[in-house]
């Protein structure tokens, strides 16, 4: 009984090992955005956006949230004459396996409208408190304001 309780332990920790997205080379290059990171893991734990139109200060957070989380030391090359990055924290979950997609980004003068879907797992999820975080490059604006909007 007592390696049963063991496997299973072991089990549960192989499962709910963090899921991170680390994507520094542009492989998710769509429409007129790119994500940079996308994990269940590293936000805040409240709704909140970010946004970085200096390089220092995205590479202080960079440095600073994703370092300790996943010991990614290489910050992604932003040209920030033309980019600006965002950072979205949503609420904390208390089960794990809710993917986030950005479906599409719409910009009218400083207001960039993310419009994005959060899908559930379709089969077991991990019993963890989660910190959902997504870091996405944009296109640049004067004055930025962000909203991010859910679309079923």
């Amino acid at each position: 009984m007592r390696n049963l309780v063991f496997g299973l332990g072991i089990l549960f920790l192989i499962f709910s090992c963090n899921n991170a997205k680390l994507v520094t080379e542009g492989h998710s290059n769509m429409n007129n955005f790119e994500i940079l990171y996308q994990s269940e893991y590293g936000g805040m734990g409240t709704d909140q956006t970010q946004i970085f139109t200096k390089a220092d200060d995205f590479s202080e957070m960079w440095n600073s949230t994703l370092n300790v989380l996943s010991g990614e030391t290489k910050v992604p090359t932003i040209d920030f004459e033309k980019k600006m990055v965002i950072a979205k924290h949503f609420k904390s979950q208390n089960s794990g396996g809710t993917t986030y997609e950005i479906k599409s980004v719409k910009q009218t003068k400083n207001t960039s409208e993310i419009y994005y879907t959060a899908i559930p797992p379709s089969n077991m999820a991990t019993m963890a408190i989660t910190s959902p975080l997504l870091i996405l490059a944009i296109d640049k604006t004067v004055n930025p304001q962000v909203e991010f909007k859910f679309q079923k």
